[in-house]
């Protein structure tokens, strides 16, 4: 008998209890870093293939693009923002994106992209973004562990997410502006997956947004 209608199930248990602990949920302290100035990255094209190759160029490119966001930071004496940059700049992270102005954006990967089966993109909802990034990161990390060694899951912080519940959470407003970007990206993943099998599916998605299927 096929345990996939089970196995589904439990990944949408997994799915919603992520969003509810580690994504969704602002903690009372949360705030917007927009303040805090940062140079706008280069324009970078779409993927195009995901030949790990191809991929470790962009991560180095990208790796090269919140480096010079830390030293932005350094150079205006907020030494929360620059610690935090420098760890998201460590060898061990991979970023497809990254632009620090406005509160940041990021697109973080997990696991091997070039090989995956099964790609998770988990979009978060308030209170994320570069000084509260570490809810994203946890969130992401615990959903790769759950999906195992075939899979990739690529953390989206692509829009400002509200900061406090509350107006503007509960509208659709931000997540509306956020969507073209989403409905861009994860076609992107589609055209470069290396073998017939993968699917690429979301995690997540904030209040309001209404996202196309991925095939």
């Amino acid at each position: 008998m096929s345990t996939r209608p089970r196995r589904n199930g439990l990944f949408r248990g997994l799915f919603a209890a992520l969003v509810t602990a580690t994504v969704a949920v602002p903690t009372a302290a949360a705030a917007g870093p927009a303040g805090v100035p940062a140079p706008a990255p280069p324009l970078q094209g779409p993927l195009r293939t995901a030949a790990p190759e191809a991929l470790a160029e962009r991560y180095a490119a990208t790796r090269a693009d919140i480096v010079a966001a830390e030293h932005t930071a350094v150079g205006h004496g907020d030494r929360k923002r620059a610690a935090a940059l420098h760890t998201m700049a460590g060898p061990a992270r991979r970023f497809l994106f990254f632009d620090g102005r406005d509160g940041g954006r990021g697109i973080e990967v997990f696991g091997d992209l070039a090989h995956a089966e099964r790609i998770a993109v988990l979009v978060p909802g308030a209170g994320i973004d570069i000084d509260h990034y570490g809810r994203l990161l946890d969130g992401a990390r615990a959903l790769h562990g759950a999906l195992g060694r075939r899979s990739a899951v690529i953390a989206w912080l692509g829009y400002a997410t509200p900061t406090m519940p509350g107006p503007p959470s509960p509208t659709s407003g931000r997540a509306e502006k956020a969507a073209p970007q989403l409905r861009r990206f994860t076609p992107e993943l589609t055209r470069i997956r290396p073998t017939d099998r993968s699917k690429v599916v979301h995690a997540s998605r904030p209040a309001g947004m209404r996202t196309a299927p991925c095939t």
